[in-house]
């Protein structure tokens, strides 16, 4: 079958002779909790074509408030059953597994059965939708919105529509949300980022190729509309049939080169998402972060929360696995109430009425023991009314030449060095807590440091590496479970020392200046590297919560290269990590005109 070529945002896109519109819709009845309408075609503004799964509750109605979801996943890309995903199917409740549960996607068969359409479909460029295969781009996001204001207006709706999903369904409801199409009254993003240069894909300015390269190609490519497909694992062909994979090539953005290409927050590659106006968020929403969402989403939900313009926003942060906690008790009936109160008018859960606090979050004290999911169901939840803490005091702690964290001021010389490129990081640690605290917030880190030996003529660098740990009274670290269930510090930062210039106002949504630093990234900022000079580099911590007792440390490493537990968030990049730019040896000086220290939020 021939291909024809269009063009679509300036690219030239390959085609398959499309089949009269809602020709290829399938009905499926198979569940005795909804009807399902497979491939529902929905017509753009624009005449391209976005294909939906549709699932009606077989009670009620005849209208319902609307659920829905949008990922480059494929809708029909089976999660219950399929090889090689058992671990993921082992997560959900058995309530919630049917045919066509989906990859953090919600559970028709459930969702359905409380009185809720669920509608899920591809964007351009994914499994059954036409078009170009750019993720993160604005036509994403304005294609989403037109089809939440179609599904307010379809005759099985009652015109409510809320965003629901984890992670990337997560991340675009932010910005669907900020365009406020007609219809949509809420949104849950659940563990979803918002920056994507700061959360995702530069972190401190140094690319995160494992990230890009491992999501791409292993979740992304193998669904690309158009491509000959192993149903069993990635759901069935496109109807129109199959693309040459030169064509496929030619159809999609080679996102994991872009990100390393477009180095600063300014270019082209970043614009739809990330520097938005999220203060056009009206509508009510529930960010879910997850404490161990450490380099991707955390540092989103919140900012995300702060930034959004909602008379009605309320921030939870969880613990556990990415994915489980959005389909288990409690958090699942806590969403439950949320949709039930601005979809149904139902607000037992006091989300209205002001019963529901603003700020709720798991204080991490005690030792659950190394990624210990089950462990970490016994931290318990405080509730607040705002974030950051008001009543946060912002400790500064001085690093030491003898590899301390010291209270005092800070006193004696002397300089600590390691290799730049792959050498072994420095440990600095507390003494012992006299008495039991909480941090809470966003710490920050301040080094004083330079490079020397720099054997080649390349443009020089430094990148830095650092990681909070928590160490029990024997020495031994307290380590707690990352989003993917696996050992992680407390918290970890970066930052590449030309990207060192500080923005004081980097979200124009939030007028006053945050209590913590947040580097600039734009090019217009970039300052060079000199061999032999020595640079102040200020830098955040993603945010945290953790309870040190007594007897307790904290400790701060500072590395040349990703710690331990950064995995698959890594940077091995052979053009932005080379010898040529980071060759020889790092530096930290101390002495009375130099600072060092880490800012901890107590409270």
């Amino acid at each position: 079958m021939l291909s024809n070529h269009i063009k679509s945002s300036e690219k030239m896109v390959h085609t398959l002779p499309l089949r009269p519109l809602g020709e290829i819709t399938v009905v499926d009845d198979s569940d005795p909790h909804y009807i399902a309408r497979i491939n529902e075609e929905i017509e753009l503004k624009d005449g391209s074509r976005i294909r939906a799964n549709v699932f009606l509750p077989r009670t009620g109605g005849p209208r319902w408030p609307v659920l829905m979801s949008s990922s480059p996943y494929g809708k029909d890309v089976p999660l219950i059953g399929a090889p090689g995903r058992e671990r993921r199917a082992a997560i959900i409740p058995q309530d919630q597994c049917c045919e066509h549960t989906r990859f953090e996607a919600p559970a028709p068969s459930w969702w359905c059965s409380k009185g809720y359409v669920l509608v899920y479909h591809d964007h351009r460029g994914v499994s059954q939708s036409p078009g170009f295969l750019k993720p993160f781009s604005k036509k994403h996001f304005d294609d989403y919105a037109e089809i939440v204001t179609w599904a307010a207006d379809q005759p099985w709706s009652t015109g409510k529509v809320g965003l629901t999903g984890i992670s990337y369904l997560a991340l675009n409801q932010w910005f669907v949300a900020e365009r406020q199409p007609r219809g949509l009254a809420c949104i849950v993003p659940w563990e979803g980022m918002v920056d994507l240069y700061r959360d995702a894909t530069r972190h401190g300015g140094i690319t995160s190729t494992g990230l890009n390269k491992f999501w791409y190609e292993a979740a992304v490519l193998p669904v690309q509309y158009g491509k000959n497909r192993d149903a069993s694992r990635n759901g069935p062909n496109t109807p129109e049939g199959c693309l040459t994979e030169s064509q496929l090539s030619e159809n999609r953005e080679d996102m994991p080169g872009l990100a390393r290409s477009n180095e600063f927050i300014d270019d082209e590659f970043y614009e739809g998402c990330g520097l938005s106006d999220l203060s056009k968020i009206n509508v009510p929403l529930l960010s879910a972060g997850n404490w161990g969402g450490i380099a991707l989403h955390l540092r989103g939900n919140v900012l995300g929360w702060m930034r959004a313009g909602s008379k009605h926003k309320y921030l939870r942060i969880h613990t556990g696995t990415h994915d489980a906690p959005f389909y288990h008790s409690p958090l699942i009936d806590l969403q439950l109430s949320f949709f039930d109160c601005w979809l149904k008018g139902d607000d037992y859960g006091g989300w209205e009425t002001g019963q529901q606090p603003p700020v709720s979050f798991a204080v991490r004290k005690g030792n659950p023991g190394i990624a210990a999911v089950e462990g970490e169901k016994s931290f318990k939840y405080r509730d607040e009314q705002e974030w950051p803490l008001a009543r946060t005091v912002y400790q500064k702690i001085n690093l030491t030449s003898g590899e301390k964290l010291s209270k005092g001021p800070h006193t004696g010389e002397g300089i600590l060095s390691y290799a730049g490129l792959h050498g072994e990081s420095i440990l600095f640690r507390s003494a012992p807590a006299e008495e039991e605290y909480e941090i809470c917030g966003h710490p920050s880190v301040m080094l004083s440091m330079s490079l020397t030996n720099h054997p080649h003529d390349a443009p020089a660098e430094i990148d830095v590496y650092l990681a909070l740990r928590k160490l029990d009274a024997e020495g031994k670290e307290v380590f707690y479970c990352s989003s993917l269930g696996t050992p992680q510090a407390a918290t970890l930062g970066w930052i590449r020392a030309s990207h060192r210039t500080l923005s004081r106002r980097p979200y124009a949504e939030i007028e006053e200046e945050l209590p913590w630093p947040t580097l600039s990234h734009r090019r217009e900022d970039l300052k060079p590297v000199r061999p032999e000079e020595i640079y102040e580099l200020l830098t955040e911590l993603w945010p945290t919560n953790l309870v040190v007792g007594k007897g307790e440390r904290i400790a701060l490493e500072v590395s040349p290269t990703d710690v331990a537990g950064s995995a698959p968030y890594t940077t091995h990049d052979p053009v932005y990590r080379s010898e040529e730019r980071l060759g020889g040896d790092n530096n930290i000086h101390f002495g009375l005109q130099y600072k060092n220290y880490i800012v901890l939020p107590i409270v």
